[in-house]
């Protein structure tokens, strides 16, 4: 009996533990309420099995080689109660500030109260008197190679009409085909040249120029015709008299029946923003290429005076009303020359003072940059 009794007890002892175990795996599992209850029938079975544990064996009773090991009781977080701890924020490295350079011009003001910033000098840029320091060997200095003036581009140039004096016929060796099948002629198309005389005086390669003939007109009592550079080609064959080309450049439309001629090199020209002196050039304006007789900025005039004047390119006029008794000429537009022929020159507006511009109007240099 006493071999049976501590059998029983044994046997009671590893049934407590496990459903301590099991209580245990409920507790941390479960929600709040049922894990209250489970806690307490832990409790009370935990009690029960420790009480049951301690009471002597009675003699001669079989004793277990190895105690059961004895399982801590676990703790219940309650809701809310638990907060993990924040993880630590890393030191960042301060940044120190790196004094801010004064701008590169005369005049600059601190703040109130700030001291002033002191920059480290800088090779070949401004200094603050507005001096250009020389930059070391090897070193390229963008501020001493800028320009300064007035530029006119290679496109500009070519665009601008002119007057062609040769007794009011039309320029050139050559005749543009008409289209097929189209209205105009668009970049890179092939074109057709047929000669006016006899042959056309070019050779494969060669680059041409379209012109159109805009007006016929008299300009002290001698013909003339105002024509326009539309178009530039490449000489690329040819078929029997005819030459093909390829349009390269357009500024304009190309129709058919444009006279060909040979091309004229342009190039962008600078002018210094310094005036020239000895130069007094005076002028009437006899053309608005446009026809309108309100002036707008980029719009084209021509004087009647050119190269045999000492007009010049680049040169800026100054247009006035034409004298007249009842009024006080007053300052109308200022141009610029983008073309000049030995007996006209051609203007664009770049200022409009007044919303008036008549054929007669005076002109005269108001300012001629040094060229560069």
């Amino acid at each position: 009996m006493p071999e049976r009794a501590a059998a029983l007890k044994y046997i009671c002892c590893k049934v407590l533990t496990s459903i301590r175990a099991l209580l245990y795996y409920y507790i941390m599992k479960k929600s709040t309420i049922s894990t209250r209850i489970g806690v307490f029938a832990g409790a009370v079975a935990f009690c029960a099995g420790t009480a049951f544990a301690q009471q002597p064996a009675q003699g001669g009773a079989f004793q277990p080689a190895q105690a059961p090991l004895q399982l801590q009781q676990p703790v219940q977080a309650q809701p809310g109660a638990f907060q993990p701890a924040p993880a630590p924020i890393p030191q960042q490295t301060p940044v120190q500030a790196q004094p801010v350079p004064p701008p590169p011009y005369q005049g600059q003001v601190s703040p109130p109260g700030a001291p002033p910033a002191v920059a480290a000098p800088v090779t070949g840029q401004f200094s603050i008197a507005g001096k250009v320091t020389m930059p070391k060997s090897g070193v390229i200095d963008a501020a001493s190679s800028m320009r300064l003036g007035v530029e006119l581009s290679a496109e500009a140039l070519a665009a601008a009409p002119y007057l062609y004096y040769n007794k009011g016929r039309n320029p050139g060796v050559g005749r543009v085909a008409f289209p097929k099948e189209r209205d105009i002629y668009q970049r890179f198309d092939k074109v057709t040249v047929e000669p006016i005389k006899k042959e056309l005086p070019f050779k494969t390669g060669d680059t041409v120029d379209v012109l159109k003939s805009i007006k016929k007109i008299k300009v002290g009592g001698e013909k003339a015709r105002l024509v326009a550079r539309t178009a530039r080609g490449i000489v690329l064959g040819f078929a029997g008299k005819n030459a093909v080309i390829r349009l390269t450049d357009m500024w304009g439309k190309v129709e058919g029946s444009e006279r060909v001629v040979k091309y004229t090199p342009f190039i962008p020209v600078y002018f210094d923003d310094k005036p020239a002196s000895g130069a007094d050039v005076k002028a009437k304006v006899v053309l608005h290429v446009d026809g309108s007789v309100t002036p707008y900025m980029h719009q084209y005039i021509v004087l009647n005076k050119g190269s045999e004047a000492g007009v010049k390119l680049g040169d800026f006029f100054k247009v006035m009303d034409r004298k007249r008794p009842d009024r006080i000429p007053e300052e109308l537009v200022e141009a610029q020359v983008l073309n000049v022929t030995a007996k006209a020159s051609t203007l664009v507006l770049q200022k409009v003072y007044r919303e008036r511009l008549r054929l007669g109007d005076e002109a005269g240099l108001s300012f001629r940059a040094a060229d560069k």
